[in-house]
């Protein structure tokens, strides 16, 4: 998110619209990602003798599908799409919604498209998240208690126990709230992309009708 673009922190501040456009020039291929760890090794050497063992190395790979095309949209301006992951299909020609979630009116990041020609949708969770503030970490869970025993420690040795609880379900509380105020909004997001996407796909129905009509 860039520095001047505000993340949706309540259901108020959910804005979102669509584009459909046409399919052109698709691309599909394949990242793949190398990475590689080792283990163990060593040993020792003394008057020449001794023995030294070779580390043992592990490699593994990880295969990423990309799909890259452009929005060509009525008013003759286009658009660049790079979806990672695979979840969608699209080929040259074909009619597809982009629906935008953000902040403010007109502008939002691209959390889910439909494809009219196919009828399949792509809105996967995390892109649900792009336009919200950072998830809530468990992070507080951990250290909480920790930060009790330290207190407890300085003020009243006997009752540290007392302390590490009190910290640790003061933590969970707070982290149980955030979380559950989290999940409802991405909920809530959730249910504003259905709503477009129903609003897209009759504005498409509508489009056929009326060249259909055209044509008779």
């Amino acid at each position: 998110m860039s520095g001047k673009e505000e993340p949706v922190r309540q259901v108020e501040d959910i804005h979102g619209f669509f584009r459909t456009g046409t399919v052109r020039g698709v691309g599909n291929w394949s990242e793949t990602h190398v990475s590689s760890s080792s283990s163990g090794g060593g040993g020792y050497i003394h008057n020449g003798s001794g023995h030294i063992s070779a580390p043992t190395v592990s490699v593994s790979s990880t295969t990423t599908e990309v799909m890259r095309f452009f929005m060509e949209y009525a008013d003759d301006e286009e658009e660049e799409v790079t979806i990672k992951g695979g979840g969608f299909a699209a080929r040259e020609g074909q009619r597809v919604t982009v629906v935008r979630i953000g902040s403010r009116p007109d502008w939002g990041y691209n959390v889910a498209y439909h494809n009219h020609n196919t009828g399949s949708t792509f809105a996967p969770d995390h892109r649900l998240e792009w336009p919200l503030y950072k998830r809530p970490s468990r992070k507080m869970m951990l250290f909480a208690p920790i930060i009790g025993a330290v207190v407890s420690l300085i003020i009243m040795v006997e009752l540290w126990w007392l302390f590490v609880v009190g910290a640790f379900g003061w933590a969970f509380y707070a982290y149980s709230r955030k979380n559950g105020e989290y999940q409802r909004l991405k909920a809530a997001v959730r249910q504003r992309v259905d709503e477009l996407l129903v609003d897209a796909k009759a504005q498409h129905g509508r489009m056929k009708t009326e060249l259909k009509g055209e044509a008779a």
